[in-house]
């Protein structure tokens, strides 16, 4: 099933209106059209390839990651969140402006490097965000995360939500355990799920 046409389908189930058998609850978007160039699409791929890289298995670029999150938060986040989506890009790229290239022209492990440091410095702030939050006595929010954790998030949703991520990387089980239709049944009360 494809991404799209599985969130027709959910849209469907929780009542959003259809008309001629669409779902009417966003207008539909193609990279680079909306709030994205080609050139950000081309720069999220790379990123999302960086997380996610090809090896036995599909990387983020086969399950096209980059178009997917430009069209995601084009559609779906609100100004402030594309805002601040857009700001995590810049700052990625000056990391890399930091260490003497252009992201796009850096190698493969040099693109690596760069995001290993990045991520982990994401982990300890975004912790230490949460925690602030925790000892405040609310709720974390984005603003107490650091500004890759949601880049991050995005890629991976992107990922293991797409056709490839789902049917060739993942596993699927329908009912774990076995299917017994046959049961012997003396009585008692029968099973809720």
């Amino acid at each position: 099933m494809l991404r799209r046409d599985f969130l027709t389908m959910i849209a469907a189930v929780t009542g959003t209106a259809m008309i001629g058998g669409r779902a009417m609850a966003y207008d539909p978007t193609t990279a680079g059209t909306n709030a994205f160039s080609a050139e950000d699409t081309a720069f999220l791929d790379e990123v999302a390839e960086v997380i996610i890289p090809k090896t036995d298995t599909p990387g983020a670029k086969d399950a096209a990651v980059g178009a997917f999150m430009t069209v995601y938060v084009s559609d779906c986040y609100t100004a402030q969140d594309q805002q601040g989506f857009r700001t995590a890009m810049e700052n990625l790229k000056s990391a890399a402006t930091a260490q003497g290239k252009d992201f796009m022209q850096m190698s493969a492990d040099e693109r690596t490097t760069l995001l290993d440091g990045i991520a982990r410095e994401a982990r300890t702030a975004s912790a230490e965000g949460a925690a602030k939050a925790k000892a405040e006595g609310r709720a974390a929010k984005n603003a107490d995360l650091h500004w890759f954790t949601p880049l991050h998030q995005l890629v991976l949703f992107g990922f293991f939500t797409s056709e490839v991520g789902s049917n060739e990387v993942l596993r699927y089980e329908a009912v774990p355990g076995e299917y017994i239709g046959d049961l012997a049944y003396n009585g008692e009360p029968a099973w809720a799920t």
